[in-house]
């Protein structure tokens, strides 16, 4: 198959040197951005995006570019596309001098032209299925969309158009404050007589967005991408998250093995041993045998879960050790990551806790993180306190990764998380606990009545018989 150019009226000189030399630049050599699908280059003043696999994605975007350029909306220019020899296409646009994503140009005085641009681009019959604040460009004060292989021309409802602006909103939600976000929904919908009961519809698709992108981004930690190398061999299964390789991850694996051999192991118990050196640790789970590896069949090794569960903590920006690599052989598994600094809560609470002279920054940020936790739909099957790093009075990271589950939490788990940190804390008096509790209760609304639920807590509690009562 030879290419076969299809260039925009007006276009013939920008395209000329692009379809006439494709030898000289296809397949391109060093793309700016690669992926299994998609890679982008620039190629003599123009931004080119080789579609690996779809030539139907290229023909869909170069649709939308001609579509949107010619209602007004500001678009990159079109210049040519062509299917590509051997499969997949390419499509160039002119380059936009000096564009910078909007997630990295964003202000608040940008708020009403972006919802002008939403406005625009839907009542001109265009439904963008990406829309977020990376697909956006600023360039010299002006907005430009992008990326509009994933969209549809037609009629936009107005379910679309909530659904379009509830996924913005959610991206916007990273980089603005609350208030921000909802100024910015009431701007894009436009005033109507129902206006409440659509940014209620649009908050509704504002979460599940969420919901659905953290969960996609935690389980890119198993596959192979700009992020992560996954190695299959000899040695087993390795993922690492780059820039580390497999091989540093089987290194940390083999000298966590000569100090088990010498009995310089951390910590050992019944099927797990832990090692620490050179600023790592090493966390090795025993999976041989029937019952282990019917456990494992079904719900993943131990080491695969604490690689999950740190990636899913990181993108929901909580605080645990950075993870190198995650290690399956036959019969074991091992998770590698970075040490965290810090003590364990229970030892902080007893030798620093007593040393400060106000405790409520500590125990204001102990709390919020926790109902931050929950509020990210993770929950903490064992959050004693010596499964938390303390780094001082407002820093923390979680530990026993592979306890972590990610789902939405319920009242339950609300009650069973919090007794088993309030057991695990001799040091606090009640009024502590009391504080905790309530701005726990500020950042997670599940609890309900906060008299009830402490009555439930400490049932839970004393049941537990650790470290307790407490000093008044």
């Amino acid at each position: 198959m030879s290419w076969s150019w299809t260039v925009a009226p007006g276009a013939e000189s920008l395209a000329r040197t692009l379809a006439s030399s494709e030898s000289a630049w296809f397949p391109p050599s060093h793309p700016e951005k690669e992926n299994g699908v998609r890679a982008l280059f620039r190629h003599d003043g123009l931004y080119c995006k080789y579609f690996k696999k779809r030539c139907d994605q290229a023909e869909s975007e170069w649709k939308a570019l001609t579509h949107l350029s010619r209602h007004g909306v500001p678009v990159p220019r079109p210049v040519a596309w062509s299917p590509a020899p051997g499969g997949g296409a390419v499509l160039a646009m002119q380059e936009i001098p000096g564009a910078t994503p909007l997630k990295e140009a964003w202000h608040r005085d940008r708020i009403p032209a972006v919802a002008a641009l939403l406005r625009l681009m839907h009542s001109n019959g265009f439904h963008h299925l990406d829309l977020h604040t990376g697909n956006i460009l600023v360039a010299a004060g002006n907005l430009f969309v992008i990326d509009l292989h994933r969209g549809r021309i037609g009629s936009v409802s107005a379910k679309d158009e909530e659904r379009a602006i509830g996924q913005f909103a959610y991206s916007l939600s990273r980089i603005a404050s609350h208030s921000d976000v909802m100024r910015f929904v009431k701007m894009a919908l436009g005033r109507s007589a129902d206006e409440e009961a659509r940014v209620r519809r649009v908050n509704v698709h504002s979460d599940a967005f969420r919901r659905r992108h953290v969960a996609s981004r935690t389980r890119r930690c198993l596959k192979e991408s700009t992020g992560f190398a996954v190695s299959r061999g000899r040695e087993g299964l390795v993922i690492t998250r780059k820039p580390s390789r497999p091989e540093e991850a089987l290194a940390a694996l083999a000298h966590h093995d000569k100090l088990c051999s010498a009995g310089l192991s951390t910590k050992t118990l019944e099927g797990r041993r832990v090692t620490t050196f050179d600023g790592l640790f090493v966390k090795e789970w025993k999976t041989g045998g029937p019952f282990r590896a019917l456990r494992n069949w079904v719900r993943g090794t131990p080491a695969r879960a604490a690689w999950i569960g740190a990636q899913g903590l990181r993108v929901r920006g909580l605080p645990a050790p950075e993870a190198i690599g995650l290690v399956e052989q036959r019969g074991r598994s091992a998770f590698v990551a970075k040490e965290s600094p810090g003590k364990p809560l229970d030892r902080y609470c007893r030798e620093e806790v007593p040393r400060l002279k106000d405790r409520r920054p500590f125990l204001e940020g102990l709390a919020a993180l926790v109902a931050r936790l929950h509020r990210a739909d993770a929950h903490h099957r064992d959050l004693k306190a010596n499964n938390l790093l303390a780094d001082g009075p407002t820093r923390f990271a979680f530990l026993d990764l592979e306890d972590l589950e990610f789902r939405r939490v319920r009242r339950a788990d609300s009650v069973k998380a919090l007794a088993q940190l309030n057991a695990a804390l001799p040091e606090l008096t009640r009024a502590d606990r009391w504080r905790m509790l309530k701005r726990y209760a500020a950042g997670w609304k599940g609890l309900g009545n906060l008299r009830v639920a402490a009555a439930e807590i400490m049932k839970v509690t004393v049941a537990r018989r650790h470290n307790w009562p407490p000093r008044s």
